[in-house]
């Protein structure tokens, strides 16, 4: 069965780091569909899972001198630490508070359906929307936050969001805000991680299949980044779209398979 998670680790953080969705927004809905973890555990392997590919995705872009919005992509980062607190200690709390974690399951997929579906329908018209330019410090750091909220939360990275949000607000090509968005992943997760390890510590989580998932996501990571590199923009596009309609619809089957 490790097998299983090994692939599954390998594609979604190819699909992941080439298109800038990190991976997590593959990897959370199909666990959900396929396993019987509980649900922090599930977040707790897609985050680790995330977390490898972006250290190997970013060590790639530094070595070969990438082009980086380095003074906003590290606001953001720095913002989306915050965030990815306040979304872990969110999680933990409607866990704590529910007999049951399928009630929050279910909310984790539909809000994964309405973010999914609004950010393909925005990168649709984006060339019709009026982009921005922004550089207030503050105002990116709020952005960071909400992010790193969003994607610890639900466990997925944040990646679809992040790229139309460099997109839109920092007038980054598909490309560039792939790049750049893998950087907030790292951050975010990493402080989602560090702060389980803190506190509550890592002995109820079931991890048997975390480091066949953890080098699935560093081999992921190595080859999403050849993919980011040597496709089309049109072409990461494809992928993108492909990618945010098929969670769409894994989202909405864990939800029928939980009612």
């Amino acid at each position: 069965m490790e097998i299983v998670y090994f692939l599954l680790a390998v594609i979604a953080t190819t699909i992941g780091a080439a298109a800038g969705i990190g991976g997590g927004i593959v990897i959370k809905p199909v666990l959900d569909s396929i396993s019987s973890y509980s649900l922090p555990t599930v977040n707790l392997l897609s985050s680790a899972t995330i977390f490898a590919m972006a250290v190997v995705s970013i060590g790639k872009q530094i070595a070969k001198k990438d082009k980086i919005d380095v003074k906003r992509t590290m606001i953001i980062a720095g913002g989306s630490i915050i965030g990815g607190v306040i979304g872990q200690n969110i999680l933990k709390i409607l866990v704590s508070i529910n007999k049951h974690s399928e009630s929050v399951s279910i909310l984790q997929s539909t809000l994964i359906i309405v973010l999914l579906l609004s950010v393909f329908f925005y990168m649709r018209v984006k060339d019709r929307i009026k982009k921005r330019d922004l550089n207030s410090s503050l105002i990116i750091a709020i952005i960071g936050i909400i992010l790193g909220a969003i994607s610890a939360f639900l466990g997925i990275g944040g990646g679809p969001i992040n790229v139309a949000i460099f997109a839109t607000l920092f007038s980054m090509d598909t490309k560039e805000a792939a790049r750049n968005s893998i950087i907030v992943i790292l951050f975010s997760q990493g402080a989602k991680i560090l702060s389980i390890a803190v506190t509550t510590g890592f002995s109820s989580y079931n991890l048997k299949v975390l480091p066949v998932m953890v080098i699935g996501g560093i081999l992921g990571g190595f080859l999403g980044y050849k993919l980011n590199k040597n496709l089309s923009e049109k072409n990461i596009m494809r992928i993108f779209n492909a990618t945010i309609i098929l969670i769409v619809f894994i989202s909405s089957y864990s939800i029928y398979r939980v009612i």
